[in-house]
């Protein structure tokens, strides 16, 4: 007697779209909806910090927009996805609808315990997109700034710096260092 398989039921874009809005990370991939455990408590205190920072550095830039997730961005048709934490080198209006039809200048992901969906996955889709920068901040100890094709700029920097952002450095240690 064989095994029966279930087949995953795939959605379309306009069926994703009509999904109550949640705060839930719900990303939507060539029809298949993935739905992730809410992050640890260090995956978000390392986004808040990285978070505060980047807004820090955008203040008095009006063609700046910091934002970060729950935020469905469309990467491409039946591609929405949350990044953690983005930047639009272009301001986005306040009634912006979703998803944000426009693609972030650099994506950033705090590494979860799906290390191959933060690292392989999202990192194929945003480079197809156009991604100028993708960071891999790792809670553990590292940080990697990457282009948009995929090769590493800098691998474990001490100073998360870009040419992107002018003026912007962080502290490596310091984000991920222990609360005190």
């Amino acid at each position: 007697m064989g095994m029966a398989i279930a087949a995953k039921s795939l959605v379309s874009e306009a069926e994703f779209l009509s999904l109550p809005e949640s705060l839930e990370r719900i990303e939507l991939i060539d029809g298949e909806v993935i739905v992730a455990p809410s992050p640890v408590f260090w995956h978000q205190e390392v986004l808040a910090r990285l978070f505060v920072a980047l807004r820090t550095w955008a203040e008095g830039r009006p063609d700046v927009t910091v934002a970060q997730a729950p935020l469905d961005v469309r990467f491409a048709p039946n591609r929405i996805l949350q990044p953690d934490a983005m930047v639009f080198l272009s301001r986005l209006a306040r009634a912006q609808p979703g998803p944000i039809e426009r693609i972030p200048d650099i994506c950033v992901e705090v590494l979860s315990a799906n290390r191959v969906y933060d690292r392989v996955t999202k990192r194929f889709i945003y480079g197809a997109a156009g991604v100028a920068e993708y960071w891999i901040v790792d809670p553990a100890g590292f940080v990697e700034r990457r282009s948009g094709s995929g090769l590493v700029d800098e691998d474990r920097p001490e100073q998360l710096t870009s040419p992107l952002l002018p003026g912007f450095t962080l502290d490596v240690a310091k984000l991920l260092a222990d609360i005190k």
